[in-house]
């Protein structure tokens, strides 16, 4: 770890002296007030891709302190906990993702899974007790699996020569949707949470990723190059009709998060953040400075 400690601090230092990473000459951006909390990705620190968490008031708090890339945070139902995927390994020859946990403040990190293969992009069930997760570790395919919150009891739930990925639980527990290349083109799918009756429930000739369950689950937010030349934000009703656009951006608007009620849909456009009512209003920039944030998630209400 020493190695890569020193070339950090070497970079860090060249880049201040060129005065190549921030315009120290006018002061940071004012924080923007939003209605909750979210965790987010950030590379603000040397480039280095760690885990924030966005206050009400816009402020924001590094979570994790790992020299390898920390990101995919999904909140526990209780919003007392963040599983996400991290990039660890004491040499280049042994770089990994797995999936850890930790306490909302960044305390108590905890690894759940130890595999060769990638696993990441974890999920929370709704009850607490599982955790859905994605795994290369099926013949290098990319498929679902869950297992317990502890680490537990490990479950392979797609198979195939394909990549599913995203999963994302219904807020009832009884469903996981997901995006998969199976068709060709990404579609998302729906799946009984234990495997069965999977389900498109997109059938585009477009890409569709990222579904997100609204909070009463009878919509799924997901984002989509249907309609334009780069991805907007979508919703569509649980069973796959009446896909709508909320966002029009000429870059690519990704990862949407519901708000716990329902009010707000969070996503990441040209590595900043911003948020959206769920009818396609209010467009509002969150994050505005010259660092790479991406991939917010909602604090569930206390």
């Amino acid at each position: 770890m020493t190695p890569r400690l020193h070339v950090l601090g070497f970079l860090a230092a060249l880049c201040a002296h060129l005065l190549a990473c921030a315009d120290t000459s006018s002061p940071p951006p004012a924080p923007v007030p939003i209605p909750g909390q979210l965790a987010f990705v950030s590379d603000r620190r040397l480039g280095q891709e760690d885990i924030y968490l966005m206050h009400a008031d816009g402020s924001v708090q590094r979570l994790t302190e790992s020299y390898g890339q920390d990101d995919w945070p999904a909140w526990s139902p209780d919003g007392q906990k963040i599983a996400f995927e991290s990039e660890h390994g004491g040499s280049p020859d042994s770089i990994n993702f797995d999936v850890f946990v930790m306490n909302a403040d960044g305390t108590g990190l905890t690894p759940l899974t130890a595999d060769t293969a990638f696993d990441g992009q974890p999920a929370w069930s709704p009850d607490g007790t599982k955790i859905a997760f994605v795994s290369t570790r099926d013949s290098g395919y990319a498929h679902i699996f869950t297992m317990t919150a502890t680490g537990d009891s490990v479950r392979q739930l797609t198979v195939g020569q394909w990549f599913d990925a995203q999963p994302a639980w219904s807020p009832d527990g009884t469903k996981i949707a997901f995006a998969s290349n199976r068709d060709v083109d990404d579609e998302i799918y729906v799946m009984s949470s234990d495997g069965t009756s999977q389900l498109n429930l997109t059938a585009n000739p477009a890409d569709d990723d990222g579904p997100a369950w609204s909070p009463d689950g009878s919509k799924i937010a997901f984002y989509s190059d249907r309609d334009s030349v780069d991805f907007a934000i979508y919703v569509m009703n649980a069973n796959g009709t009446g896909a709508v656009p909320l966002t029009t951006s000429t870059t690519a608007d990704e990862l949407p998060s519901w708000s716990p009620d329902g009010a707000y849909i969070a996503f990441d456009s040209n590595a900043d953040i911003y948020l959206v009512k769920a009818d396609g209003t209010g467009l509002l920039r969150v994050t505005r400075d010259r660092s790479t944030d991406i991939m917010p998630r909602w604090r569930p209400a206390p």
